[in-house]
């Protein structure tokens, strides 16, 4: 299998932001972590991407958790996995 270039370009570009958000949650994992709400904000408030995350969400490719026991606790998605499951799609498409 040939990759061009610009695959080969964008696939590392990935690997390197997911590793600089890896660092990010290993030195201060509250930074990594976003509330349900949050994350359409930090999406950039697009709706396709919105809709991109929903469906990853219901397929299990990203997981939320709750922080308190409160049935009323919200969800939390951590920065990181949310880029992997991206930047995995995106590689899968580039091949």
């Amino acid at each position: 299998m040939d990759i061009t270039v610009t695959t080969l370009q964008a696939m590392l570009t990935n690997a390197a932001t997911l590793g600089a958000l890896s660092a990010v949650q290993k030195l201060d994992p509250v930074k990594d972590q976003l509330k349900a709400s949050e994350v359409r904000a930090w999406l950039g408030n697009d709706s396709k991407m919105s809709r991109k995350f929903d469906a990853m969400v219901r397929k299990g490719l990203i997981k939320g958790f709750k922080k308190g026991t409160s049935q009323n606790s919200p969800y939390y998605y951590s920065k990181f996995q949310i880029e992997a499951a991206f930047a995995a799609v995106k590689c899968k498409s580039l091949l």
